[in-house]
């Protein structure tokens, strides 16, 4: 799944309502608090605050709101968009100010549902990725292989000597199974690798 870098806004008019449309990054339920709180603040006097959210590396934790319009025509909708594009740790909030013409249920699907696939065509996506904390150990006689591999291949933040050595380094998951393997080689073909802890963000 992917999130996104940075708040983005997009507007439009359906026959008199003004739909603002925004795309907010949130990591726990914290954040889509403050977010609410302060769109309320920056748009007052609006009629509706509808919105969804999915959070969580597997997008297990969702939720939509329609605010006051009929059951499942604002907020639903914009959670389908934001599930159809993969989207994760991400608020997508649509507020409407009432232009005095009712657009009935099918039309406030189509113009939620479009105010929020529309704000999304200007996102900035971030990737996932997952960094791993190392050690290895190796006897004096591979030191100077793997200490010149870990070097210029990962990020290397403590060499300790003693009855053996170990190696503790930080690498990109992605390049795992290569430095696995290019270690067991420098390693006289003993597999001493392990990961200590590991850790996500979206970048």
């Amino acid at each position: 799944m992917n999130s996104i870098k940075e708040i983005t806004v997009h507007e439009t008019e359906v026959k008199k309502s003004k739909f603002i449309s925004v795309a907010i990054p949130a990591n726990v339920e914290s954040d889509i608090s403050i977010a609410l709180q302060n769109l309320r603040k920056e748009y007052a006097g609006a009629n509706h605050y509808t919105y969804a959210y999915v959070l969580g590396d597997r997008g297990n934790i969702q939720k939509a709101s329609d605010d006051g319009e009929p059951t499942r025509t604002a907020g639903f909708p914009i959670l389908e968009v934001l599930l159809k594009q993969d989207l994760t740790n991400i608020l997508l909030v649509v507020i409407r100010y009432f232009g005095g013409i009712k657009l009935g249920k099918g039309g406030l699907i189509r113009a939620y549902s479009s105010s929020a696939s529309e704000v999304l065509k200007d996102i900035t996506l971030t990737k996932k990725i997952t960094t791993y904390n190392c050690v290895v150990t190796c006897s004096y006689d591979s030191i100077g292989s793997i200490d010149r591999y870990l070097r210029e291949h990962t990020v290397l933040s403590d060499v300790i000597y003693d009855k053996d050595i170990t190696f503790k380094f930080q690498m990109n998951s992605d390049f795992f199974e290569e430095v696995k393997e290019q270690l067991f080689h420098k390693n006289n073909y003993q597999d001493t690798l392990k990961v200590i802890h590991e850790f996500s963000e979206y970048a």
